[in-house]
């Protein structure tokens, strides 16, 4: 046998079933009521990448959904501005297991740590990362999507300023035919990022500009470093809003749907709208202009995130050829939304997403192969093992302090940062005045490979993130689709840092 193909043949056989021993696992980074994220070395590639141990993923019909429409969401919205599921360990039985094994690219940290640390963002950052937010919603918009869900928490971030959207479990495919009324009666997500309609069932459909609206949220947190609707509870929420916009207009008044929301706000005392000037001081005057599109209380005077991109404000910084659309989720893909489901159907519905990583396997299970009895050599004991002895060290502190990500996209609580360390400045961020040493830092970052005394606190260090010359970044290998997910926005860094060169 030729020996290169032997060697092709041993690869594909070690990856399919013995993928276990192709990760390296390093340290709990993440824990919380779904399970537990740990660093891990791909030796295959290199990379540094985060595995998330989801525990006990059937042991409610609902949260297998969201785990299921995640996972399915996140392999189809493949965009350099969406986090990126990169494998699913293969189950050693198709009927019987429990725990599932995700492997996400790994990110350094999140907006909301960002954002808290950091007072002294410049206006290159805040065009910057609104700019991704943008273009990575204009790409689940044209998918048909509504992700429902956007707040800081959700938005991975890099020290390179590359943001990444996550957390898909409350995201939805829009089908026309598809009643509103039962498409959306779970909506739960987080209060103060939520737009008016959804606060008191305004509008009989909504639209793709509830997602708007949270950007318009973020980005002002952005600029202030503070929540801007803190609401206590949706007729708090609704107060302050209107504190700011002003009082509906008596024609969006007419056309909510509910009744009590309609009468409340018909009934509300006048408030004039506070100027944006006033509220947001010393703001460029373009961000405020868009802010205020991305914040209309009508969601049908919202821009869509195409028009927001084509805004005056991010004139030098923007290109519709690095803004791809895509085509709308066939219908088929998301029938299981549609019927009421059972655990079995559930757990099928799972293995075969997962089986989407193992095209083998898939091969077989499409020829109607039935392997309920056959337990694979898929490596997950081994996984448990590393994870249980990680966990019991994780509880009892002895290993090194966590790191601060929170690459995980499904739901999980936050891991306390740890103290910081007397380091010297140099270790902490390089000076906006090294530009190369900063790119070569942060092309280690990107490759998993930190140097002595720089970690993942860097970027909630003010200076690691400071006068935007952390935007350039090594490029990555070559994706799926022939090019790298980081080559677009490495351009747009390269235009975003000549901007105060």
């Amino acid at each position: 046998m030729d020996p290169h193909k032997k060697v092709t043949l041993e690869t594909e056989f070690f990856t399919e079933y013995g993928e276990a021993s192709r990760y390296q696992i390093q340290e709990v980074i993440g824990k919380g009521s779904y399970g537990v994220v740990a660093s891990a070395i791909d030796t295959h590639t290199g990379e540094k990448v985060a595995i998330k141990k989801i525990n006990d993923v059937f042991e409610h019909v609902s949260d297998a959904t969201r785990i299921l429409r995640e996972i399915k969401l996140l392999r189809l919205l493949r965009h350099p501005d969406i986090v990126e599921i990169k494998h699913v360990m293969l189950p050693p039985s198709r009927r019987e297991f429990r725990d599932i094994y995700v492997v996400f690219e790994l990110m350094e940290s999140d907006l909301h740590q960002v954002i808290k640390a950091n007072d002294d963002l410049t206006p290159e950052h805040y065009q910057f990362f609104l700019y991704q937010l943008l273009r990575g919603l204009k790409f689940i918009h044209t998918a048909n999507v509504f992700h429902r869900d956007l707040k800081p928490k959700n938005i991975l971030a890099n020290s390179d300023c590359k943001l990444k959207i996550c957390d898909f479990g409350l995201a939805r495919v829009s089908f026309n035919d598809a009643p509103s009324a039962i498409f959306w009666t779970d909506y739960v997500a987080t209060r103060w990022y939520r737009a008016p309609e959804l606060c008191g069932s305004f509008f009989s459909k909504y639209t793709p500009a509830i997602d708007i609206w949270s950007i318009g949220c973020i980005f002002a947190e952005m600029l202030t470093g503070k929540p801007l609707f803190p609401g206590k509870n949706v007729v708090h929420q609704l107060d302050i809003m209107t504190d700011l916009l002003g009082t509906p207009s008596p024609e969006a008044i007419s056309r909510i749907r509910n009744e009590k929301a309609r009468r409340y706000l018909g009934n509300m005392r006048r408030k004039p709208p506070v100027p944006f000037t006033h509220k947001f001081p010393h703001v460029d005057p373009l961000a405020l202009r868009l802010l205020h599109r991305l914040l209309a209380f009508d969601p049908k005077d919202r821009p869509t995130a195409e028009e927001a991109l084509a805004d005056p404000y991010f004139y030098g910084l923007a290109n519709v050829d690095r803004e791809p659309s895509t085509q709308p989720i066939p219908k088929l893909e998301f029938e299981f939304e549609r019927r009421k489901i059972m655990k079995e159907d559930v757990r099928e519905l799972i293995y075969r997403e997962i089986l989407e990583y193992h095209p083998r396997m898939l091969q077989e299970y499409l020829r109607g192969g039935e392997q309920t009895s056959f337990m694979y050599p898929s490596g997950v004991d081994r996984f448990k093992r590393q994870f249980a002895h990680l966990e019991e060290h994780y509880g009892k502190g002895e290993r090194s302090a966590p790191l601060q990500q929170r690459h995980a996209s499904l739901p999980r609580e936050r891991v306390p940062a740890p103290k910081e360390e007397n380091r010297p400045a140099a270790t902490l961020a390089t000076t906006p005045e090294s530009p190369q040493s900063s790119q070569h830092e942060g092309s280690n970052y990107m490759n998993g490979m930190s140097q002595t005394g720089y970690s993942a606190r860097s970027l909630l260090k003010s200076a690691s993130i400071s006068a935007s010359k952390c935007i350039g970044v090594k490029q990555r290998n070559q994706s799926e689709h022939g090019e790298s997910n980081s080559d677009a926005t490495d351009a747009l860094s390269q235009k975003a840092a000549a901007l105060h060169t």
